[in-house]
């Protein structure tokens, strides 16, 4: 199942309308880095975090950094490498479990309350036919 579109912290706007925004009014667009600037290639994040200095320093200043980042941890094709939103691949790994985490929880409630709800719902539609039956048997 994916949950791309799941995994959100409230953005109310779709993929299709962050993209362009990204591209647009990123300062990455403009910051001049290589490309490798922006791909660290170590692993862990301490490492990762010292590789990718630069880049990260140009998303500190970013006005679109959060949304960077949104789209990285929804798109996790592309948003699993390089640096967005100012994250390396490690970092964005943690918060990416940690909202998952929290959306199985969610989701385990919702069904919980989904379940309750039904079970009022067959309780009341049965209440008729015990009523016509305790009538039945009384009359």
């Amino acid at each position: 199942m994916d949950l791309s579109s799941l995994i959100t912290r409230g953005f109310a706007m779709t993929d299709r309308m962050l993209w362009p925004l990204v591209i647009e009014r990123g300062a990455c667009s403009t910051s001049g880095l290589s490309p490798d600037d922006w791909y660290p290639v170590s692993a862990p994040a301490g490492a990762a975090r010292r590789e990718a200095a630069r880049a990260i320093a140009v998303c500190s200043g970013c006005r679109v950094r959060e949304e960077c980042l949104e789209l990285a941890l929804r798109n996790w094709a592309v948003g699993r490498h390089g640096v967005w939103g100012g994250t390396v691949p490690a970092e964005r790994e943690r918060l990416r479990a940690g909202r998952f985490a929290q959306l199985s929880r969610v989701l385990a409630r919702n069904r919980d309350a989904d379940r309750a709800a039904s079970g009022d719902a067959n309780r009341a539609a049965s209440a008729p036919s015990r009523l016509r039956f305790i009538q039945a048997i009384q009359g």
